[in-house]
């Protein structure tokens, strides 16, 4: 499967196999007037981890789109060509939603070990948790301190480095170059700064910078990767005496968000939305949209 071929968004059960079966034990596990409250913390690790790939098909996509630019370099190795904004935006854009997606997912992870096995206080934050493991402030089960220091040690923190910078500080992807690579091949060079905890982002450095590609794909396998092992774990300290756990029930969250009540009457929005985006912007950049005192 290519990735930017593909419309399909692997479900939960492709990259969380078993989190159904967790969700299973913590419910039962729960007050029944937890359960829905429960629910909607939880529920945010697929989601989160479902849009990081979303971003990685956004990413490929915008990049053979760049690509696509660059017909003039073929047969001509000796050739560059610096991208326009026009063109690495939308691989930029991606990169932050990426980015996001992928901090949200970590953090999720640490609302299920607070519940297991025993409810514990811990932050939201991964940063924050792996922050007062550092100094001892928690006491956790080893295999999963252990397996947050090592997933944080090796892509964890400059995840969240990344992140931090696009959130607060900087646009950190360098100038896009295409080029006809060996054999012929078209390639793009997109680097992510060496250095992405540096505060200053004018000191943010690229030499020799960090292959965009390379690292995405990588820092989304080994969360994927981190979570799991997690999640096994997990199930083994909630069910120490049940080698049948996983065969049973599982929990699915069929309907995310706040509930949804369908009344006698309803209302919507038409799809496509009528409007002209053309004339809605222009007159939004000439001054002349205003702020409606009761735009819903």
């Amino acid at each position: 499967m290519i990735l930017y071929q593909t419309n399909k968004i692997p479900s939960q059960h492709d990259l969380i196999p078993n989190l159904g079966v967790l969700d299973r034990l913590l419910v039962e596990e729960s007050d029944k007037a937890k359960v829905s409250s429960i629910q909607r913390v939880t529920e945010q690790l697929p989601y989160y981890l479902r849009g990081a790939f979303s971003a990685l098909q956004q990413m490929e996509l915008a990049r053979v789109k760049a690509i696509e630019c660059s017909g003039e370099i073929s047969g001509a190795p000796s050739a560059r060509i610096v991208l326009p904004a026009d063109k690495i935006d939308p691989l930029s854009f991606a990169l932050d939603f990426y980015l996001f997606c992928s901090k949200r997912a970590c953090d999720s992870i640490v609302s299920y070990i607070s519940r297991c096995p025993n409810n514990i206080s811990l932050p939201e934050s991964i940063s924050d948790l792996i922050i007062g493991l550092e100094k001892s402030k928690w006491s956790i089960d080893s295999i999963i301190q252990n397996t947050l220091l090592e997933f944080w040690e090796s892509v964890g923190k400059r995840l969240r480095d990344y992140r931090d910078q696009v959130s607060h500080k900087a646009i950190i992807l360098s100038n896009c170059v295409a080029f006809e690579g060996k054999g012929g091949v078209k390639a793009l060079s997109a680097l992510l700064p060496d250095n992405p905890e540096e505060k200053s982002p004018s000191k943010i450095g690229y030499e020799p910078g960090v292959p965009l590609m390379g690292f995405s794909l990588d820092s989304f396998a080994q969360t994927v990767h981190m979570i799991n092992v997690l999640v096994e774990r997990m199930i083994d300290l909630l069910a120490p005496n049940s080698p049948d756990a996983r065969a049973k029930g599982i929990v699915a969250i069929t309907m995310r968000g706040a509930p949804f009540v369908v009344k006698s009457t309803i209302s919507g929005e038409p799809v496509p939305y009528p409007t002209n985006i053309q004339k809605l912007i222009s007159r939004a950049a000439e001054r002349k949209y205003g702020f409606p005192k009761n735009q819903a």
